[in-house]
């Protein structure tokens, strides 16, 4: 049987911890991230009609192809915050549980709209009861490589630690529970990792000063 689990724990670089969440990016994808919810995000369909590819592509192969099987059909259209859930991953899959959400056109990627995609993260991961979460934002894998613009380091934990922020104060009113969250993990490829945890931790204590 195949399995998508590494051989040993991967290397965790640190980048900060909010509400008792660690925040941390990894070298992983989302069929390979060991969290009780994975999250990916896609788009309705790839830049210059490539197909996809890396940790969107394994996540997809994982899955038995049923990701983009499902795109193709309409029973997920990957529209703009449109929410895919997979509660029962096939067995060798790292993550307990599997979320994708929907980016819409390539062609119309703002911050905003990364922004919010990591707001929906943070709460699904919250309303499945989830310790642990890990979110790729997949946007490499679809072929859109002109990134810089939308600064997503600092987009994305914005989004998460405003979300997360949100539900503790909810909590505090006692209309919910408190979260159980306490892991979350940025996706990264291998050779950005570092580069990439410099980036979020700059960010990081950019926003956490900025409170």
């Amino acid at each position: 049987m195949t399995t998508f689990q590494a051989a040993k724990p991967p290397t965790r670089h640190p980048i900060g911890i909010a509400h008792g969440v660690t925040f941390d990016v990894v070298a992983w994808g989302p069929a390979m991230a060991e969290v009780d919810l994975s999250v990916a995000c896609m788009f309705e369909h790839e830049v210059g009609g490539a197909p996809i590819a890396g940790g969107l592509l394994a996540l997809d192969q994982a899955l038995g192809g049923q990701l983009t099987r499902l795109r193709a059909n309409g029973a997920f259209r990957a529209q703009p915050m449109e929410t895919l859930l997979i509660t029962t991953p096939p067995a060798g899959m790292a993550p307990r549980a599997v979320l994708v959400i929907g980016l819409g056109d390539p062609g119309q990627l703002t911050s905003d709209l990364l922004r919010r995609a990591t707001r929906v993260a943070m709460r699904e991961a919250i309303r499945h009861g989830a310790l642990s979460m890990a979110f790729a934002p997949s946007v490499l894998d679809a072929g859109h490589a002109d990134n810089a613009a939308l600064d997503m380091p600092e987009v994305m934990l914005d989004g998460m630690l405003g979300a997360l922020a949100g539900e503790f104060l909810l909590a505090e009113t006692g209309l919910a529970g408190e979260p159980l969250l306490r892991h979350c993990t940025f996706d990264v490829g291998a050779p950005r990792v570092e580069s990439a945890a410099l980036a979020f931790a700059a960010a990081f204590a950019k926003l956490h000063d900025a409170e």
